[in-house]
């Protein structure tokens, strides 16, 4: 004879479940949260980088532009000397002047008063040269 079946008492939730039901919850949110902070750091990696390759390439065109200057400053010709301070207070003003060359511009403006204009200028380009790269730095 066919006994009828007990009734099964109504299971309660065990621990492994509602450990099971908390992490499908937790675990996509601990991936959210690590993969945000990765891509925070690369973000921040990529801009150092990209701020260090500005910094290399400025600093290849002002060495460039230095090479390019120096036998236009020394030449003995007054006309020579006068473009390449014009050179140099152009390449200023897209901040791309060599600064290294101030204190030798400065006495070719005193030693030489018949360039002593564009002097002035190659100075005053060179001083807001320096004031523009402070601002950007800040």
């Amino acid at each position: 004879m066919l006994r009828p079946m007990p009734d099964l008492p109504e299971a309660k939730p065990d621990r492994l479940d509602q450990l099971s039901k908390i992490a499908g919850i937790l675990l996509p949110l601990v991936v959210a949260l690590v993969g945000g902070l990765y891509t925070y750091e690369k973000d921040q990696s990529d801009a150092r980088n990209l701020r260090r390759e500005e910094r290399r390439d400025l600093q290849q065109v002002q060495y460039g532009n230095l090479t390019a200057l120096i036998p236009l400053l020394t030449s003995q010709d007054l006309s020579t000397r006068a473009l390449g301070m014009e050179i140099f207070t152009s390449e200023a003003k897209k901040r791309e002047a060599p600064l290294d060359l101030v204190p030798a511009i400065r006495r070719l403006g005193i030693e030489h008063p018949e360039i002593q204009s564009q002097a002035t200028a190659a100075l005053a380009a060179a001083d807001a040269q320096v004031s523009a790269e402070k601002s950007a730095n800040q």
